[in-house]
């Protein structure tokens, strides 16, 4: 099939090569992914030159880029120091041999399992089930506490205890209060957390005596303590001039960021809007929030019809799904679920000047911005949370310590703290 793309030696080998369907079958999914063809023809040398190395050395086809044969293979392909060549290679091996039936694999490659100790198999995995099946809880969700509690039956190893019978308050409590001195506050009482709801679930299903949940004692931290980055209404309309918006790529980054700044959607959200969640003829936006299920409906902008309709129509590449935002380089596909779009905001700051500004750069601060200029124009907390999202007015309340003119109105004077 991919004979005329190749020459010489490279040719043989690929003609007579026992993984011949292997290479036309990744190489004809490429291609059907829209792949270009010099892509496709650096990939099958790749492949060709690697095959030809597992059959000099009667070695079978690994099934993952994580096999050890891989790494002793590209110190052999390629001993020297260049990085980015190096991982270019193993990306290419990486496709060769992840792609499934189906013809997917994942764009990156994942990181091997983490390994896990007896403890952790003996009610981890049935604990995670549970959550998922009678819970609900979220992929994303499950894949943080399964880190944790890896993390936790580690130490207890480590403390050389066996089983969960075991397991006292005093290891628990020192767990807590030892190995994760370097985490943040709100990532400490997550740990805590998730300790809790696994201890409750470990003595109601038999596997410990006592219900220890209560030793996981939480780290306290103060509501509303923290004060939110914002931009200023100038900052805002400096990044947004500061799209390229001639170019496909740039019309993309444009409806995104327009849609941060005028909705204060969450990447999320961002990423997952699909052509049915327009109504252009009625003017809105209607669609279940990724953090909260929560449907939010908002009005469609002529502004931002305009960039939606001007992407779609200029620079939106060709693609199997209804998401609006899409790769621009292929596969053509939805961007990834873990893209929280800092690359676009980030590039936005530097061509706006504002690249080496304190605080945050991430999408969040368009949020923070319209949150507090819909305080400053004197819509109530209830309106704000709704054109937000918020499920609880809790969530809105911390912009009101952003929206000084007002804290102004009701400061106490020295004379009145005197008296």
């Amino acid at each position: 099939m991919f004979r005329d793309r190749l020459s010489g030696e490279l040719r043989s080998c690929y003609v007579r090569s026992p993984h011949k369907d292997r290479i036309d079958f990744v190489g004809a999914r490429l291609q059907a992914l829209k792949y270009l063809p010099v892509v496709v023809r650096l990939h099958l040398h790749e492949w060709v030159r690697f095959v030809r190395h597992l059959e000099e050395h009667a070695l079978p086809l690994p099934c993952s880029v994580h096999d050890p044969e891989v790494p002793r293979y590209l110190a052999v392909r390629f001993p020297g120091r260049s990085p980015s060549r190096r991982r270019g290679i193993r990306s290419s091996i990486r496709i060769f041999l992840e792609m499934d039936a189906e013809g997917r694999f994942p764009r990156r490659a994942l990181a091997p399992p983490r390994a896990t100790n007896a403890l952790f198999q003996r009610a981890v995995p049935a604990y995670l089930d549970f959550l998922r099946k009678h819970r609900g809880v979220a992929a994303k969700t499950l894949s943080k506490r399964a880190f944790q509690l890896t993390l936790f039956t580690g130490y207890l190893e480590r403390a050389g205890i066996s089983t969960w019978q075991e397991m006292q308050p005093a290891a628990l409590r020192t767990f807590l209060a030892t190995q994760l001195t370097d985490r943040e506050p709100g990532t400490r009482r997550s740990y805590a957390s998730t300790l809790r709801g696994f201890l409750r679930w470990a003595f109601l299903q038999g596997l410990m005596e006592r219900d220890l949940s209560a030793a996981a004692a939480s780290v306290r931290q103060y509501r509303l303590a923290g004060i939110p980055d914002v931009l200023t209404d100038e900052e805002v309309a400096m990044v947004l001039r500061a799209v390229d918006r001639g170019t496909a790529l740039g019309r993309r980054d444009y409806a995104i960021l327009l849609l941060a700044a005028r909705f204060g959607m969450r990447p999320g959200d961002i990423r997952r809007l699909g052509l049915d969640h327009i109504d252009w003829r009625g003017q809105r936006i209607a669609l279940p929030q990724a953090k909260t299920g929560r449907s939010l409906v908002l009005p469609l902008l002529p502004e931002v019809a305009d960039a939606l309709i001007d992407y779609l129509r200029h620079g939106r590449p060709s693609a199997d799904c209804r998401n609006i935002f899409v790769r621009h380089l292929a596969p053509y596909e939805a961007l990834g679920p873990n893209n929280n779009l800092a690359t676009i905001v980030q590039g936005a700051f530097r061509r706006a000047g504002l690249g080496s500004r304190v605080g945050q750069k991430g999408i969040y601060l368009f949020r923070h911005a319209l949150a507090s200029r819909l305080l400053g124009a004197g819509n109530s907390i209830k309106t704000i949370g709704d054109v937000l999202g918020h499920a609880h007015l809790d969530s809105t309340l911390i912009y009101t310590k952003v929206d000084l003119a007002h804290l102004k109105s009701v400061a106490l004077s020295i004379e009145e703290l005197l008296r």
